[in-house]
């Protein structure tokens, strides 16, 4: 499996399996409306605004030859067709149909996943932001959202019962911003995981 830094993206003449022109055309009208779409859930919904605090730029193509970008700035959204240089996470697959399929699943996450395993997709950035792109897709194509809940969990899933049988041994620590510098078993063990160091930037592998 490619680092998870900067993978590099199919060139259009890579494509083991091209699609013909009516399934790219497809390809390329879905992530038009869903560019679409979205910038339309941008400024109607605090919640998606919410989920947008950081400059993020997002590509999604495929190798025979359809491309779009979507920039992310705090609380907004711009898409255009076409590719970019360095996106913050850029995926491609290998042709149009696999896109499509991947996009509209139920399973989006779980297909993309597969499909780098396959190496029917490549990616480069972070790909952390895979996970957070996706979920903003759900927004407005709503295969497989999780739905709210129907009623509120009871209340000792929200707080603490000094008085529950398991009680004495749920350890309670006061919030803090960031670790004690004299905690120094907690920093290493910090520093070993897999995603503070990935969401920094640093080349780590996924699988």
């Amino acid at each position: 499996m490619r680092p998870y830094s900067r993978a590099t993206v199919f060139e259009e003449s890579e494509s083991s399996n091209p699609s013909g022109p009516l399934t790219r055309a497809l390809f390329r009208g879905t992530l038009a409306f869903l560019g679409l779409a979205m910038q339309i859930a941008c400024r109607a919904s605090a919640h998606f605004r919410s989920q947008v605090a950081h400059p993020r730029t997002v590509y999604i193509g495929s190798a025979d030859g359809v491309h779009r970008v979507f920039d992310f700035t705090p609380r907004a959204l711009t898409t255009r067709a076409g590719r970019i240089e360095n996106p913050s996470v850029g995926l491609c697959f290998d042709n149009a149909w696999i896109g499509i399929v991947t996009l509209l699943s139920p399973r989006a996450v779980g297909r993309i996943v597969n499909a780098l395993l396959d190496r029917t997709a490549t990616y480069e950035g972070n790909a952390v932001l895979v996970l957070w792109f996706f979920a903003l897709t759900r927004f407005v194509l709503p295969i497989a959202r999780t739905a709210p809940l129907k009623s509120p969990p009871p209340d000792a899933y929200i707080k603490h019962d000094p008085n529950s049988r398991v009680a004495s041994r749920i350890v309670r620590e006061a919030p803090a911003s960031e670790l004690d510098p004299a905690w120094t078993a907690a920093h290493a063990r910090h520093a070993q995981m897999i995603m503070p160091r990935g969401s920094a930037g640093e080349p780590v592998r996924l699988w």
